[in-house]
């Protein structure tokens, strides 16, 4: 296998400098321009149409400072163009020639490899992994609520429409995070001058940082999802994409706190409840988390903060979470704006492309309604 990632990486660099020459409009035309130069290398014609691809991906690239180039060994192949029969997978190097490999992994993957319901995809191999997506039609849940998401630092709380509210701790995210940071901070004083050194050992412990994090978000967000199959609702989620600008360096916060948000993967769990709930058919909304903190879920007044993560609302007299208070105003941002009738002198909710003060009294008088407007990612759901 390794003479298969020397030559394949080979062709990719080889498709690549024939596109900067001959500044091809697709990856059809490229293959043409190529095709006999990369037969020469005497692989299959499956892994000239591989590099083709691969070289116009990069070639097409609007993000790259300079000339691409291929730097990391790997093989990748079309869905026709290998055999995968449980353990063992067959790919082709020559004509009539071929390579098997045996997999390896738990009985949770070979269910699903095994599983003639799902679609598999272009495999691509590596030294040290073999990735094969797997796709399946998926028909969307009618919903008949909602659960609102409210990410933090140290914890993730829903409410949904039924009036349940569930929080999971992640406290141990940001100790993983402190604990490697420290680990981080020694190798740069005690291997600093040596850089090959420091770049194997920041790999190393980045890998384990990464994986250990992803385990905590994991158990979450399938814990969120198999809650939202079970009652049949939808999600909503906060967008907090720009959240780290109000911590860059122009502005006044401590380093510690911006460093803190710097690592914060509110992303990577949004991304792993999406690809879950498009896996099952949950519909998942994307709501501007603007005021869903500052407003009372009841009457809408602003409340007012106390310690310990605790608000006070002054009109209602009533004392919230501050993280339960926030979920349950971003679950009623996707409810219907129709509901309930607005005061003469109140603007229209939502015109101004804000969220609006409060829904919850609208989600309370919508139970048992088929109310939900939103829509999901439908039609194949896909897994790696």
């Amino acid at each position: 296998m390794t003479w298969l990632f020397e030559e394949f990486q080979l062709m990719c660099n080889e498709a690549i400098r024939i596109a900067l020459a001959q500044s091809p409009k697709n990856r059809f035309q490229l293959t043409e321009f190529a095709y006999h130069r990369l037969k020469e290398h005497g692989l299959h014609s499956t892994h000239i149409l591989a590099a083709c691809e691969v070289a116009f991906a990069a070639y097409r690239n609007k993000a790259r400072r300079s000339s691409p180039y291929v730097r990391h060994p790997f093989v990748k192949l079309a869905s026709q163009a290998y055999q995968l029969n449980h353990l063992i997978l067959r790919i082709p190097i020559k004509p009539r020639e071929f390579v098997f490999l045996t997999l390896q992994g738990s009985e949770y993957h070979f269910a699903l490899i095994d599983d003639p319901n799902l679609k598999k995809g272009e495999i691509t191999i590596t030294p040290a992994a073999v990735c094969l997506p797997l796709s399946k039609q998926i028909h969307s849940i009618e919903p008949s609520g909602l659960i609102g998401v409210d990410i933090n630092e140290r914890n993730i709380t829903t409410s949904s429409t039924d009036g349940l509210t569930n929080s999971y701790d992640i406290s141990r995210v940001p100790r993983i995070q402190e604990t490697y940071r420290r680990i981080r901070s020694k190798i740069a004083r005690l291997k600093g001058s040596d850089h090959r050194i420091t770049s194997e050992l920041l790999s190393k412990y980045g890998k384990r940082e990464r994986a250990r994090i992803g385990a905590v978000l994991h158990d979450v967000s399938k814990s969120i999802v198999e809650e939202s199959t079970h009652k049949r609702m939808g999600l909503v989620l906060e967008n907090l994409r720009g959240i780290r600008k109000n911590f860059a360096r122009d502005r006044p916060v401590s380093t510690s706190l911006r460093g803190r948000m710097n690592a914060w993967p509110f992303y990577s769990f949004r991304r792993m409840v999406e690809y879950k709930a498009a896996w099952v058919g949950v519909p998942v909304l994307v709501v501007n988390p603007r005021g869903t903190s500052s407003n009372c879920p009841d009457c809408g007044s602003r409340v007012a903060s106390l310690p310990k993560r605790q608000l006070y609302c002054g009109s209602c007299d009533k004392t919230w979470d501050r993280d339960v208070l926030a979920s349950k105003n971003i679950m009623a941002c996707a409810v219907p704006q129709a509901l309930p009738p607005r005061r003469s002198d109140e603007k229209e909710r939502g015109g101004d492309g804000s969220n609006p003060s409060s829904r919850w009294g609208e989600v309370e008088s919508s139970r048992g309604k088929r109310w939900f407007n939103g829509t999901c990612n439908s039609g194949t759901g896909s897994r790696r």
